[in-house]
C-alpha cells in the first residue's frame, strides 16, 4: 500500500523536516512511478551547446553524476575526463577520489559533504541500481565520505559560488549553475560562470592552456 504524498507532507511538517529532507521522503512515493532510465548518449544539440560555452567550463551529467560530455574549459579547470578510466569519469569520484580536488576546491569539506548528501537523495530512489552501488562502494573507502554518509544527511542542489585555488589560473570565484535538459530526461548541464572580473579574465587565460580535444 502506497502512502499518499499529502500524508507524507503532513508528517514532514510535524517532524519539522527541511526542504531537502521533505523531498527525500516524497521521492519514495512518486506518483508517476520510479524514474525512467536516462538516455546513454548526448545529442548533437546538447554537445554543441557545451562546446560553445567556452571559456566557461561546462559538462553534461547523468543521474549518477557520470560525465557524458564536457568542453575544453572544463578539462582545464579540473582535469581532462578523457584521460580517466571510464568508471572514474564521475563528479563524485573526482571530488572524493581524485587527490587534487582537496586543494583545488577552496572549501572542499563543505562542497564534498553537500554533494554526498545530494548523492544519497538520488541513490535512495534507485536502491537496485548497480551503478549507484558501485559508486557507493568506491566512495566509502574514503574516510571522510564514510563518516559523512553514516550521518544519513540529504541535501538539495543550491546555486552557489565556488572558490578555486587553481595552479595555473590562481584564485577564481565561479557561480555553479545547473540546468535540466528537457529533451534528454535525466541529463543535466552544469556550468561555471565568473563571479567577478578577475575570475572572468582567469577563465580566458585558462582556456588558452586547455588540452587539445
Amino acid at each position: 500500500m502506497r502512502t499518499s504524498p499529502q500524508v507524507l507532507r503532513a508528517v514532514a511538517r510535524a517532524l519539522r523536516l527541511d526542504e531537502a529532507e521533505t523531498a527525500h521522503v516524497l521521492s519514495f512515493t512518486a506518483e508517476d512511478g520510479p524514474p525512467a532510465d536516462p538516455p546513454t548518449f548526448v545529442s548533437r544539440n546538447l554537445l554543441t551547446l557545451v562546446q560553445s560555452m567556452a571559456p566557461h567550463p561546462a559538462v553534461v551529467l547523468d543521474p549518477h553524476w557520470d560525465l557524458l560530455a564536457w568542453n575544453t574549459s572544463y578539462a582545464a579547470l579540473l582535469t581532462d575526463p578523457a584521460r580517466l578510466h571510464p568508471k572514474e569519469r564521475n563528479l563524485l569520484w573526482l571530488v572524493f577520489c581524485w587527490p587534487p580536488a582537496r586543494t583545488l576546491l577552496a572549501d572542499w569539506p563543505r562542497e564534498a559533504r553537500a554533494l554526498l548528501g545530494q548523492f544519497r537523495s538520488r541513490a535512495a530512489r534507485r536502491p537496485d541500481d548497480p551503478r549507484f552501488t558501485e559508486l557507493l562502494g568506491r566512495l566509502l573507502t574514503d574516510p571522510d565520505a564514510a563518516r559523512w554518509y553514516a550521518d544519513r544527511e540529504t541535501t538539495a542542489f543550491q546555486p552557489s559560488v565556488r572558490r578555486f585555488h587553481h595552479p595555473a589560473a590562481g584564485e577564481l570565484r565561479l557561480r555553479y549553475v545547473k540546468l535540466a535538459a528537457v529533451d534528454e530526461p535525466g541529463h543535466h548541464l552544469l556550468t561555471y560562470l565568473p563571479d567577478d572580473p578577475a575570475s572572468h579574465d582567469a577563465l580566458r587565460h585558462l582556456e588558452k592552456t586547455a588540452p587539445t580535444p
